[in-house]
């Protein structure tokens, strides 16, 4: 709320219609003010955006820099290698034109689907939490290391959700 709030703040108090008869280089600084407005809104705006900036901000990394997108979540680590074997046997039976393990395999596949799409909503909620600590000055080293991990598990359930998505098709 607090955020939204200052945001239609600024907007208003940078809004070009508001600076139209201002001469040319004040019509020029208050368009790059109302453009970073938006532009950090956005950032702040959304937890996997805020997360990655502050990740880039305090330790120059990219979302990709972290193994953590290498590797899959200890928690959903047997669910994925019961998903691969499942994707890979689904695979070969739509080479095969095997219609019957098609049919018996879609199901449970679209159920790992739901399950790791809730995993993957669950990771905003994670953020909020990690949010609240660095917004309150708690340990920023950990902080940013949960962050981190949050980060690179949502780059590896991206990736699965993806290629599940991708096979049901």
């Amino acid at each position: 709320a607090t955020l939204t709030r200052r945001f239609h703040e600024l907007s208003r108090q940078y809004h070009p219609d508001r600076w139209a008869t201002a001469d040319a280089a004040t019509q020029a600084a208050v368009l790059d003010s109302s453009a970073l407005v938006n532009d950090a809104y956005r950032t702040l705006k959304d937890p996997f955006s805020r997360a990655e900036y502050l990740l880039r901000r305090e330790r120059g990394t990219r979302p990709d820099d972290t193994k953590e997108t290498q590797k899959p979540p200890q928690e959903l680590f047997a669910q994925v290698l019961e998903l691969q074997e499942a994707l890979m046997e689904y695979q070969e039976a739509q080479m095969d034109d095997d219609a019957e393990t098609v049919t018996r395999l879609r199901p449970s596949l679209e159920i790992a689907k739901q399950e790791f799409e809730a995993a993957y909503a669950g990771m905003a909620e994670r953020l909020y939490g990690l949010f609240a600590r660095w917004d309150a000055g708690d340990n920023r080293g950990a902080v940013l290391d949960g962050i981190a991990e949050v980060v690179g598990k949502r780059g590896y359930l991206r990736r699965v959700l993806s290629n599940l998505a991708n096979m049901l098709k």
